[in-house]
């Protein structure tokens, strides 16, 4: 069948975008945030730490990195410069990425150190055999919003069958729009396109896609331009949400033994901050995406912002992941999470 073929196609082109690590993947696809309140790395023996996160609107404030969470209010605080200097770390840098693929490129091809992104393309990316490590969990239930156009939309999962989907190959949304399908028995009688999330808007205009997964902030905000919400991951289908995960490299862990520690320490911290300070938070977290604040509030709530490095709740959906890209022969090689996981 023509959607069978479609289907092989997309996932041996997704192979392909895993593991490709050209000369240029983080000048294309990485837009530098170089900020450190804690001087720089010219004092000899002073290290960076170059920090790669998504940013899928690709929206700024006034030169700041668009880090959300916890490790966004550390950094807007001065925690996260201010312990990372004890331990020689005396510089950091920022780079963003439009999909966790690309920031998969970036740390493969060493340009990156630590990457805070999806549960999907970080898996994936060790299951290929990537030297990375599992640190922490920086939010869980991360939602997904599927909503659908305003011309020949659908209004029911079910009418997606001969249709087109899309969102963004490889990422998190990528999971749960192939889970959702696989559920109903539609996988191979539903288009998939990939499309970044700022070009999704065009074609639902068009036409052209009858319904698009969005993640955090462009859920909330295509629903509020009044395109029609079909599905919300949280409200529906809990178990397919995704994981923000923080991931780091060997070669960057084993120069800097105290790092997690350090890290978890101030992460900690820094959760118990941001909730006693919520609606500041909020409003960091607005300005830096340059979202409207129901939006933002809607997106991430504080609730999946946990203290703790590896709740439970979260290892359970990161196993469910896992489990569904072994079985869809998405990731190559079978691990335990427990072998990528680095505790104290």
């Amino acid at each position: 069948m023509l959607e069978t073929k479609y289907l092989v196609l997309v996932v041996l082109l997704f192979s392909l975008l895993l593991t490709a690590c050209n000369s240029n993947g983080v000048s294309t696809n990485t837009e530098a945030r170089k900020e450190s309140s804690t001087g720089s790395n010219t004092k000899e023996g002073g290290k960076t730490l170059r920090l790669g996160y998504i940013n899928a609107t690709g929206s700024t404030s006034e030169g700041k990195p668009a880090v959300t969470g916890a490790e966004g209010w550390a950094i807007e605080n001065g925690f996260l410069q201010e312990e990372l200097k004890k331990i020689g770390i005396t510089k950091i840098e920022y780079y963003s990425f439009p999909n966790g693929p690309n920031l998969n490129e970036a740390m493969a091809s060493g340009e990156i150190d630590l990457g805070i992104f999806g549960d999907t393309p970080a898996l994936l990316a060790r299951g290929a055999g990537q030297k990375t490590r599992l640190i922490g969990l920086a939010n869980i239930y991360q939602d997904i919003w599927l909503v659908t156009n305003k011309k020949n939309g659908i209004s029911k999962l079910e009418d997606l069958k001969g249709k087109t989907v899309a969102t963004s190959n490889g990422s998190y949304m990528f999971r749960y729009i192939q889970g959702l399908l696989k559920e109903e028995g539609l996988l191979d009688e539903v288009k998939f396109v990939s499309l970044f999330p700022p070009e999704a808007l065009a074609s639902l205009e068009r036409g052209d896609i009858q319904a698009y997964a969005f993640p955090t902030y462009m859920g909330p905000k295509h629903v509020k331009l009044g395109f029609p919400l079909v599905l919300q991951a949280s409200k529906t289908t809990p178990e397919l949400t995704g994981t923000s995960v923080i991931v780091a490299t060997e070669k960057y862990l084993g120069e800097n033994p105290k790092f997690v520690s350090v890290w978890n320490a101030i992460r900690k911290k820094t959760v118990i901050d941001l909730k006693e300070h919520g609606e500041e938070y909020f409003q960091y977290a607005a300005d830096v995406t340059q979202q409207d604040l129901d939006v933002v509030k809607e997106s991430i709530p504080l609730d999946n912002i946990r203290e703790e490095s590896f709740p439970d709740e979260g290892i359970q959906l990161l196993e469910g992941t896992k489990q569904f890209l072994v079985e869809q022969k998405l990731i190559k090689k079978d691990f335990e999470l427990e072998d990528w996981i680095l505790r104290e």
